[in-house]
């Protein structure tokens, strides 16, 4: 059997291997007991988060609610700039009827 390789065959935490640890039958019990102890401070955790997010979303805004906000403002700024147009073109119009007015009397 000269042809077999020596190394190290275990916890490879290195590589793309396991990463559990050892995984030895004693050290796995008192894993075990640690995580059964820290279940019930976990379980209050997801109950706050829980609560948490049931007041959230009592608050949140929905895609049907977004959409009427949206076509709301669509609609505000179209008619803003349709206004601000009109606008425009009437204080055109009166200043082109001053000045034809100003340039009959000067002539």
């Amino acid at each position: 059997m000269g042809n077999v390789v020596p190394g190290k065959w275990g916890d490879s935490s290195g590589g793309a291997g396991h990463t559990g640890g050892s995984g030895g039958g004693s050290d796995l019990e008192s894993r075990v007991a640690a995580l059964e102890k820290a279940i019930p401070d976990i379980r209050e955790r997801l109950a706050r988060v829980e609560t948490k997010l049931d007041t959230i979303e009592k608050t949140m805004a929905t895609k049907s609610d977004l959409e009427a906000v949206r076509h709301s403002i669509a609609t505000d700024v179209q008619k803003t700039v349709a206004d601000a147009t009109w606008r425009f073109v009437q204080i055109s119009v009166v200043l082109a009827g001053l000045a034809f007015t100003a340039a009959k009397f000067i002539g």
